[in-house]
């Protein structure tokens, strides 16, 4: 039986930069990977033959600039490609709002969408009303979770009180309507708002996950890294898919001298005397160690991996009610040509478009549809979306002149309320292509094929609970010390030796890798 300082289960990119940082340390570090392939969902596969592309997570814009540093990941061959353009939103119409990044173009595309006169000044005033929440919240990422009072008590004056209102209990159409009348420039904040969450923009609480980029840009700022973005967004598209990011980071955890295993799979966290001492395969294997990181979701580790008698029977059943609703698929194209935005006036925009995020959300009425379909079991014959093609900054992914499209779509149920999921996911895909269609009208005629990936898909494949990229909601109730449930928040367990490190903890952030980073030093504090 081999020992260790630690072992890691699951290689995603919180997986890696945990065991970088103990590594780093002079810890021994094993990682164990169910699948065999490292990168948990940040992995670029061979989907169609001879087209590969970034299959389930798309974007990196979050990952934080010091771990890239930290890491070497340039070193280990990492490249980026930072487009002109962040987003593009696609509206019925045909038209499409793309926000540049010179503010005077931006402002240009902005006025072209107004429908009254304080529709251009009320755009940034939403962004500005988030930053200012998030200014007063004083949170840091890099700190331990604080509790919802003590973050609550921080907004003192009516005027503060009233916004944290807003966006821990009112809904992110209301805080829209306050500052805008024009129903596209709604959809535009609202479309990132719902992502990944089970939520409808009439939803109380739908408007957190707009907190989280300006909550990030200023938990860097006081770690004295700066990566503001006056977008709130960012688009950095790494060459070779999202697959080249993790790639990278193995290759730096590898060099110093972490031991990595593919096409294991962790069925059991050994405990002995109330401690984590090691775990065991579903070969039977066994491999011992002083301390054990989960990178698997929170819910899965607590209840899976552990039983009652670990955790307690008390515990256990808080653990058994992590909510991780389900909301969203997969679905991947191949393209044997070149998709022509309808919205491009020019080859030379369309080529923008092509390197750029885009999005299909409509309305909030759209959006709030696609929600109140998926709550009923059902998924909408026009489902919100949202994609990237990796393909067009690095065409070695695919034949010449071909094209890999990436595309998650938002709003599907885990549990439908009439038949199975491996019995409608075919039709859910045809659904996606004739809604991309209208916004890209030689999509019939370049398409070569399509694959699906439904909400169960995503959670036998990927370990993903309901298919929930973000291992539950990142919404009021499911933040600060309640994530991923109250009496085990952030990265440590109520099990001594065991610590977590998905995005299912605080403070989520999809992947910016600072859960990784944060279990790395809480571990070797501990220590």
């Amino acid at each position: 039986m081999q020992n260790y300082d630690a072992i890691v289960i699951g290689t995603g990119h919180s997986g890696l930069i945990g065991a970088f940082y103990l590594a780093r340390a002079g810890w021994r570090v094993l990682m164990l990977e169910r699948r065999d392939m490292v990168g948990g969902t940040c992995v670029t596969e061979e989907i169609f033959p001879g087209y590969r592309g970034s299959s389930v997570a798309n974007a990196s814009h979050s990952l934080d600039p010091q771990i890239i540093r930290d890491m070497e990941l340039a070193r280990f061959g990492l490249r980026f490609r930072h487009p002109a353009l962040g987003s593009l939103t696609m509206f019925s119409d045909g038209r499409a709002l793309a926000p540049w990044r010179d503010r005077k173009r931006r402002h240009a595309e902005v006025v072209k969408f107004a429908r009254s006169e304080r529709d251009p000044d009320g755009f940034y005033g939403v962004l500005d009303f988030f930053r200012t929440v998030a200014r007063q919240m004083d949170v840091s990422f890099y700190d331990p979770p604080p509790s919802f009072a003590s973050v609550a008590a921080r907004f003192r004056t009516p005027a503060q009180q009233r916004a944290f209102e807003q966006v821990m209990f009112g809904s992110v159409a209301e805080i829209l309507e306050e500052h805008l009348d024009s129903p596209e420039l709604q959809a535009f904040f609202a479309g990132t708002a719902v992502a990944t969450n089970l939520v409808g923009p009439h939803t109380p609480g739908s408007a957190y996950l707009l907190l989280q980029r300006p909550l990030w840009e200023e938990s860097m700022r006081r770690a004295g890294t700066q990566d503001d973005n006056d977008l709130m967004m960012r688009n950095s598209a790494p060459l070779g898919g999202i697959g080249a990011v993790t790639g990278a980071m193995a290759e730096s955890c590898r060099a110093l001298g972490v031991e990595i295993r593919t096409g294991a799979e962790v069925t059991k966290v050994l405990c002995e005397d109330g401690r984590a001492t090691g775990v065991v395969l579903t070969d039977g294997t066994e491999f011992r160690a002083r301390r054990v990181l989960s990178n698997a979701s929170a819910k899965l580790t607590l209840t899976r991996l552990l039983g009652p008698a670990d955790l307690g029977e008390e515990l256990y059943r808080r653990a058994e009610a992590i909510s991780v609703k389900g909301s969203s698929a997969k679905v991947h194209l191949a393209l044997d040509g070149t998709p022509r935005f309808a919205a491009a006036t020019s080859a030379e925009e369309n080529e923008l478009f092509l390197g750029t995020n885009f999005r299909v959300a409509p309305s909030l009425e759209v959006l709030q549809h696609a929600y109140a379909t998926a709550v009923a079991g059902r998924w909408t014959d026009r489902p919100t979306i949202t994609g990237i093609i990796d393909s067009a900054h690095d065409p070695s992914l695919t034949p010449p002149g071909c094209h890999f499209v990436s595309l998650s779509v938002r709003g599907v149920p885990y549990h439908l309320a009439h038949g199975t999921w491996d019995e409608q996911k075919d039709e859910l895909g045809k659904a996606v292509v004739a809604t991309l269609e209208e916004h890209i009208p030689n999509l019939s005629q370049v398409l070569a094929d399509y694959h699906v990936y439904s909400p169960l898909d995503l959670e036998r494949e990927f370990g993903l609970p309901e298919g929930n990229g973000a291992h539950g909601d990142i919404v009021p109730g499911h933040i600060f010390n309640s994530r991923p449930m109250p009496g085990c928040a952030g990265s440590r367990t109520p099990v001594p030796g065991l610590y977590l490190c998905g995005v299912g903890t605080w403070p989520g952030n999809f992947m910016s890798g600072v859960t990784g980073y944060n279990a790395a030093r809480h571990m070797l504090a501990d220590a």
